[in-house]
């Protein structure tokens, strides 16, 4: 790995961390396309789980008992299910089919939040569905799903818990609790599949010290700014990431 490359993946990792304790959702989709300038997108996958799984470890602590125990019975279970039809489905998908595929995704995901945003557009909301069990158990197996074809989860799963109405520490803590878990999940199928190899694992064990000091730094900026400016920054910075892997 040249230092260059290695200088990307460091910001990517640390910035991501940042943001997963910060705002909770976009981390993922924000990691991947940025990890994809540098490393191959099946080989940018597999890094992205075990980087962010050191950010959920400090997450737990500094989110500690802030998440809804009911929501996280209903929704972690079949997240573990859909994660592991994930994996089999990387395993299957061409790699530059999956690479596109990304800056698709990427793309897709931060029109639509800036289109909202700027113009003020309504879309159809959750809230106005019947919430029950079965929508707990649907959302949860999409976001555990999304989560291991493109670290998407959190843009899944937050369809589900904006209708629940949660504060903004329970809603990030839920976050945490649930991709602590997911990702943990993910590394193993990595490994097994062989897209999270040794080399990458050393990496992010050299990075661990900046993602935990990553995580600290976003759980002040939750504090203390605004989280709709934090969410415009990163949902520009995806929306170049993705149009430049299209490029």
């Amino acid at each position: 790995m040249e230092i260059f490359d290695f200088i990307i993946i460091s910001i990517a990792i640390i910035s991501s961390a940042i943001v997963k304790t910060a705002i909770g959702v976009g981390a993922g989709i924000f990691l991947l396309p940025v990890l994809s300038l540098v490393l191959p997108p099946k080989q940018a996958l597999g890094l992205g789980a075990p980087a962010m799984l050191i950010s959920d470890i400090v997450g737990l602590r500094l989110y500690r008992g802030e998440w809804d125990k009911r929501e996280a019975l209903l929704i972690i279970p079949p997240a573990v299910v859909g994660v592991a039809t994930g994996v089999i489905v990387v395993k299957l998908l061409p790699t530059t089919v999956f690479k596109y595929w990304v800056g698709v995704f990427a793309v897709t995901f931060a029109l639509y939040n800036l289109a909202k945003k700027i113009w003020k557009l309504e879309f159809p909301k959750l809230r106005t569905w019947k919430i029950g069990r079965k929508t707990a158990l649907f959302f949860g197996f999409l976001g555990g799903f999304a989560s291991a074809v493109s670290h998407a989860g959190g843009a899944v799963l937050s369809l589900y818990l904006l209708s629940r109405k949660l504060d903004k520490r329970a809603f990030v803590g839920l976050f945490i609790l649930f991709f602590f878990l997911t990702n943990l999940s993910k590394t193993i199928g990595y490994v097994q599949i062989g897209i999270l190899t040794i080399d990458l694992l050393v990496a992010v064990v050299v990075l661990s010290p900046l993602i935990a000091l990553g995580s600290i730094a976003g759980n002040y900026l939750n504090k203390i700014v605004s989280q709709d400016k934090f969410r415009t920054i990163v949902l520009v910075v995806i929306l170049l990431t993705g149009i430049r892997l299209l490029y």
